[in-house]
């Protein structure tokens, strides 16, 4: 393995980087030939601005997506651009919609449709993901693991080059301290800390090993996915957002607490991917969408001081009981992993090839600065996500 060897992998990963037989490698269309797509996820957050960047290139974008039917599916995909404020302007003329579901074979989808699908597509962009921080890894599997199997296969049968979605969180943090490069080994993954990336690093493999026989891939690794840096339009689960709703709602902060993420705009993520895949000299290649620099809680203070909210400063101990003094409190469900978090060192990222391929592409990565931030905090509090900061709770007492 490219990552770590399969005689180092502990038995519970090992049976599942082994890639099936069936699937074996083909000669990649070039992307300039490439006309129709396979979009897995667009109905998640990642997916929503991917399929807006595809469709921006003239492509006619399949989308995969669970339902009884295929108005249904187009209801739901129009609900989700338009939680992220992607709908109006959008023309969706080109875009097709397929019931189905990625961790099943043939992707859920009968024989039929999906030799017909298979004879269309040129490209897969496999996007699709069950996020969840608090599961452990063997019931992440079918969703990640399985449905990674299923899409190879599919690429196989189509012919089609694959575009993979997977994660910084893949890597341990280096002991040295060097930030992790595209090529830098992976896991292992028995000592990565949630069940998600386990599941991640495995996917990752078996795509590795696909590559190795001759299927054209390319890696993408986003690290902590943020919002769009021109609208604001973001996720309210996402981990860091929660950590400072939970913060406005007890109206406290917690003093010198360990939390440093490297937080990535959405559409530079999505930009950078489009224009990776549509280049042919990006093919085969792992790639890092990340930010030039970390976020840390002192960080994270200011911005949001800077957008209007005052917090009290408190220790961390007493921070946590203001907001576990709250069960609606945002942080109350997930203050195991908060705790977790405070204890593991976080690993730093750099993307030197990927910046290089993207020079000619005119795609660079924007700073989260305080105007972007206030763009984050202006949707927020159109969505109803979080109050107004004239209108949020009182800051703590504090001592």
């Amino acid at each position: 393995m490219t990552s770590t060897t399969l005689k180092g992998v502990a038995e519970e990963f090992a049976a599942d980087i082994v890639l099936a037989e069936d699937i074996t490698g083909f000669e990649a269309p070039q992307p300039h030939e490439v006309s129709e797509v396979l979009l897995t996820g667009a109905t998640g957050f990642l997916g929503a601005f991917l399929l807006r960047d595809l469709l921006a290139h003239g492509l006619v974008v399949h989308c995969l997506v669970r339902g009884p039917d295929p108005a249904t599916g187009l209801a739901r995909l129009k609900e989700n651009l338009r939680g992220y404020e992607l709908l109006d302007g959008l023309d969706l003329s080109r875009v097709r919609v397929h019931n189905g579901d990625v961790a099943k074979p043939r992707l859920g989808m009968a024989d039929t449709v999906y030799a017909e699908l298979a004879g269309r597509v040129d490209a897969v962009y496999h996007s699709a993901a069950k996020v969840n921080f608090l599961t452990v890894y063997k019931w992440l599997r079918r969703a990640v693991v399985d449905a990674t199997h299923e899409i190879l296969r599919f690429a196989g049968t189509a012919r089609a080059t694959l575009h993979h979605v997977s994660t910084t969180g893949v890597f341990l943090p280096a002991e040295d301290g060097v930030p992790r490069g595209e090529l830098d080994p992976t896991g292992p993954p028995e000592d990565l800390a949630l069940g998600y990336t386990k599941s991640k690093w495995v996917a990752e493999q078996l795509v590795l090993e696909a590559r190795r026989r001759g299927v054209p891939v390319t890696i993408h690794r986003p690290g902590q996915v943020w919002g769009d840096s021109r609208t604001g339009a973001c996720q309210p689960n996402d981990f860091v957002w929660r950590f400072m709703k939970g913060s406005i709602q007890a109206g406290c902060y917690p003093r010198r607490f360990r939390l440093r993420m490297n937080m990535v705009p959405i559409d530079y993520v999505s930009r950078a991917v489009v224009a990776l895949s549509r280049d042919p000299q990006a093919l085969g290649g792992v790639y890092h969408q990340v930010s030039p620099g970390s976020l840390d809680a002192e960080d994270l203070l200011r911005l949001l001081r800077g957008a209007g909210y005052e917090l009290t400063e408190l220790s961390t101990l007493r921070w946590m009981k203001a907001v576990s003094a709250d069960v609606n409190n945002s942080m109350v469900p997930l203050m195991r992993v908060l705790v977790d978090t405070e204890k593991t060192e976080l690993a730093e990222f750099s993307d030197e090839i990927t910046r290089e391929r993207l020079k000619g592409a005119g795609v660079s990565c924007p700073a989260i600065d305080d105007e972007v931030f206030a763009a984050y905090v202006d949707y927020f509090v159109r969505r109803g996500v979080l109050p107004a900061p004239d209108q949020a709770p009182p800051p703590a007492p504090g001592r």
